[in-house]
Formats: structure tokens, C-alpha cells, sequence
């Protein structure tokens, strides 16, 4: 037996930096599992006595007690009476290093070195990561970040509190894979009021958000191969998702009237989806008309297709009511409509919501069940409540009026101070607009220096389907700006560093 045992009890700040050393037993325990792993203890090698070791390292004997006993309850030792403790002899002798962590939260040691082997659903989603940078507190020109300041939490938390004072079997233990009952009544009603939505609450599935129903779509109609058509240019987001499927993505271009529907025949074959956002492009803005509203839906009736109408912020239009949805066109069933409260509310709430063809409830509620069953059913009771007590509508209101000012102090700002660099392009409503480089600026090197200066300003180019390079010149070159989680002052001050940026750039 070796008579040396210091190195099984190594410093743990040595190996992890500046993390705080575990409690004594802990830290003995991992250098004795390492050793064990890495193949410096072999299997059936008798360890010293426990009053021998706690010698050895200046320890406790009630220490090393403690940790033999963990390591045998974990299968690492076992006893032998009037012997000691030994290494488990039903280990293997060979390195397990692979495996091994160092500390209670460690990183594990990776001895294979060749390709890490993934999902071929996986690497065509990666294909799809996001480009933009992460802030850890949202920066202006964010198009996705709504104000967070005038949303009402003390009357959410007071709203959550209320759900969980008597709670009901719904609350405790949720059974229906769409949903909380009371929530998707009250969204259905919504959406035929303010959306001329055609639907009862058996329709409506509720979702953790936008991307987890066109995840649940994708698995119930696609097969590898099928074609999914969706706009040029689109959130990214959209494409990874759908390419995980397996599906061939295709991207139509966005014109002035929206998605070019007589482009849908020129698909590879024909498509089984096309994802649109009829009433506002993302990011453009434009809108579908009712000719090629009516020409798309006659196209997936023609075709077996279907038609994912995605309606990620249509509460908020300026000019004007909000449009009615295509949805609500549909005379074949042939359109499943998605919402998402991330806008309207705040982006942590994760609830969302597809509104499905009455042929196809039996399948989304099995297939719900093998996927993650319901979200949390507290923030659905929540939400139920806000919606039922008319602070939903209250609340859409205040900030439209609010968005709606905002919106016009950025176009007054761009309109005093860039009209020889910015030109905006139409749009009615959402949380941001898209501006027109006309100074021969490159909106990717801009999207860099302002990412560096801490502006969250997207490039328009970059939610174009082809990136390349080959093809970049002919990309339309422009800002896509977000206004309204930042108040007038806020929006004076960056727009100053956006342009101060841009005229160091030309």
C-alpha cells in the first residue's frame, strides 16, 4: 500500500481559480472519486485506515469517515469487514477520466478529442444561430424590446398571488395538454374581437412562445425533404427552426405587397408550409394585400399546404385599427395562426398560443403530451385573470399611445439630423421601423462599430435568406431601429451616438 496520500487531497482553488473551497468531506471526496476515474486508484487497492489518512492530511478522522462512507454509498468503495476500505473491484481498470468532475460544480476533463458527434436535427438548427450580439440589459436600437417600465407587476405578482390563495385541480395538476381552460377562453374572445380571429377556445393550444409552436408544427405536418416556404427576408429564428426538422426552407421574396405568392410555384416542389407574417413583415413592415392574402390561400387549398400566419405584434398599429388577420379569410381551414404575449407584455412571461384548424386538435394534443406537457399553469391562471379583469385591453392601449410617441420622436429625430444618410421606410405599426442607407454606408460594419459602442442596432442585411458573400452588394443595405422600450430622452441621446458613429464611418 503506498505510503503517501497527500495528493489525493489537493487544493481545490488550485485547480478552479478563485471559486470557494467545498467543506472538507467534499473536497476529499472528489480528490479520491478523481483518482478512482483517472485510473491513480485501481481497482480492489486497499486505502489506508481512516485514522491512518486523517494523519496523513491533517484532517479529521470524522471527515474521512464521512467521505468513505459517500464514496461506498456511490458504489466507488466497498468494505470488506476486518480489512478496510478498497477501491470497488467491479470497476473497470482503465481511464475514466472522460467522466470525472473537479468540485462540486466543476468542468468535466474531456480525454476524446475527435468530433463531438450531434443530431443531424441539431447541426441543421446551429446552421441558424442567432448573429446578433446579447446584451445582458436591453440597448437601444433593440426592434424586439418592449417597456418594461410600463408594464404593471405589482398588480402581476398580486394577480400570481391570487392564483395560489385557493388553487383549483387545473393549478395542481394540470391535465389538458392546450391548456388552462380559462386563459385560452379569454384569448379566443380577444381574437375575434380585435383580430377578426375565426375561433372557440378548443382551438386554442397554449405554447411557451412563437418558436415552441413552430417547433410543434414542424413535427406534426413536415417530413424530411418537404419543402417550408418562408419570407425574404425573415427572423432567423423561424428558419432554425424549421430546418431541424429536416425540411428544404426556401426562402420567397418581400416586396412592397408583402410575400410574392406567384413566387410559391417556383419552389423546388411544392410547398407543405408557407410561414408568413401577413400583417407586418418582420422586419420590413410591409403588408400583405387581400389580393395576395386571398391568392395564398386559394394557393394552399390547391396545393394540400398550409399556411402558418405568424402575428408576433399586431397590437400595436399607429395608423389606423388593427388589421383583421388572414386567418380569419380562411374559409378552408388551411391557416394555424400563432401569437406570442413576449411583446405585448414582457419577453419572460414565455406564454404564447397557436390557434389550429379543427381537423387538426386530435393530433397537437397527443403530440403535446410526448413533448413538455402545458407551461407553467400559474402564470396562465395569471394571465386568465388580467385578461379577464380588462387589464389586458388597458394595458394595449396605454402603450400604443405610448409606443405610437416614441415612434414619431425617432422619425422627427432622423428627419432633423439624418435626412442625407436615413430614409425610412413605410410602416404602420410594431416596435421598430427600417431605415434606407443612402450614403453608401455597409450596414454590417456600422451593426459592428455601434455593437462596440453599445447600440443594439441590427443590419438590415442580415435578415436576408443568402448572406454570402458573392451576394452581399446586391442586398439592400439599412438600420433596423427599435423605439419603444426607451423614452424620448433615451432615444435623443443614443440617436446622437448612432449618428456621430455613422459620420466617423463615411
Amino acid at each position: 500500500m503506498r505510503s503517501d496520500y497527500s495528493w489525493i487531497y489537493p487544493s481545490y482553488t488550485d485547480q478552479t481559480g478563485d471559486r470557494a473551497e467545498p467543506i472538507a468531506y467534499r473536497r476529499l471526496y472528489h480528490g479520491i472519486r478523481a483518482a478512482i476515474l483517472d485510473g491513480r486508484l485501481h481497482p480492489g487497492e486497499r486505502l489506508p485506515a481512516s485514522r491512518d489518512l486523517a494523519k496523513t492530511l491533517g484532517i479529521s478522522r470524522n471527515t474521512v469517515v464521512t467521505s468513505f462512507d459517500l464514496l461506498t454509498s456511490e458504489g466507488y468503495l466497498e468494505t470488506r469487514v476486518g480489512a478496510g476500505s478498497f477501491v470497488a473491484s467491479t470497476l473497470p481498470d482503465r481511464d475514466m477520466a472522460a467522466t470525472h468532475q473537479i468540485g462540486d460544480q466543476g468542468n468535466a476533463s474531456k480525454t476524446n478529442e475527435g468530433p463531438l458527434r450531434l443530431s443531424q436535427s441539431v447541426a441543421r438548427m446551429l446552421e441558424y444561430q442567432r448573429r446578433f450580439p446579447r446584451f445582458r440589459v436591453a440597448r437601444p436600437f433593440n426592434p424586439a424590446t418592449p417597456d418594461l417600465d410600463g408594464f404593471p407587476f405589482d398588480l402581476w405578482a398580486r394577480l400570481l398571488r391570487r392564483a395560489w390563495r385557493s388553487p383549483d385541480i387545473d393549478l395542481t395538476i394540470p391535465d389538458d395538454p392546450l391548456g388552462l381552460s380559462q386563459l385560452r377562453h379569454e384569448i379566443a374572445k380577444w381574437l375575434r374581437q380585435s383580430r377578426g380571429v375565426n375561433c372557440d377556445a378548443d382551438q386554442v393550444m397554449i405554447v411557451s412562445g412563437a418558436q415552441q409552436a413552430l417547433d410543434l408544427i414542424a413535427r406534426a405536418l413536415v417530413d424530411p425533404g418537404d419543402v417550408i416556404a418562408t419570407e425574404d427576408p425573415g427572423y432567423e429564428g423561424i428558419r432554425g427552426v424549421l430546418a431541424a426538422s429536416g425540411a428544404d426552407v426556401q426562402a420567397i421574396p418581400v416586396d412592397d405587397e408583402g410575400l410574392c405568392v406567384d413566387l410559391l410555384s417556383n419552389t423546388s416542389s411544392p410547398a407543405r408550409i408557407v410561414v408568413t407574417t401577413p400583417s407586418r413583415n418582420y422586419p420590413l413592415g410591409t403588408t400583405l394585400s387581400l389580393a395576395r392574402r386571398l391568392a395564398m390561400l386559394q394557393w394552399a387549398d390547391a396545393n394540400d399546404a398550409w399556411i402558418v400566419e405568424d402575428d408576433y405584434d399586431s397590437e400595436y398599429r399607429y395608423d389606423g385599427p388593427p388589421l383583421s388577420s388572414l386567418q380569419g379569410l380562411d374559409t378552408q381551414n388551411r391557416v394555424i395562426y400563432v401569437g406570442t404575449f413576449s411583446r405585448v407584455m414582457f419577453p419572460g412571461i414565455r406564454l404564447g398560443y397557436l390557434v389550429l384548424p379543427r381537423t387538426l386538435i386530435p393530433a397537437f394534443r397527443g403530440m403535446r403530451g410526448f413533448a413538455d406537457g402545458v407551461p407553467a399553469p400559474t402564470a396562465q391562471a395569471a394571465l386568465a385573470a388580467f385578461f379577464a379583469d380588462g387589464h389586458f385591453g388597458s394595458h394595449v392601449r396605454k402603450m400604443r399611445l405610448r409606443y405610437g410617441e416614441r415612434r414619431t420622436h425617432l422619425q422627427n429625430l432622423i428627419a432633423d439630423r439624418a435626412t442625407g444618410t436615413l430614409s425610412i421606410m413605410p410602416s404602420d405599426g410594431g416596435l421598430h421601423f427600417c431605415t434606407k442607407l443612402i450614403a453608401g454606408h455597409d450596414d454590417m460594419v456600422l451593426q459592428e462599430k455601434m455593437v462596440t459602442s453599445g447600440l443594439d442596432c441590427r443590419a438590415l442585411s442580415s435578415y436576408f435568406h443568402d448572406k454570402s458573400a458573392q451576394n452581399r452588394p446586391n442586398l439592400p443595405q439599412g438600420l433596423v431601429l427599435g423605439f419603444a422600450g426607451w423614452n424620448k430622452n433615451a432615444l435623443t441621446q443614443s440617436f446622437g451616438e448612432l449618428i456621430t458613429i455613422m459620420e466617423r464611418t463615411s
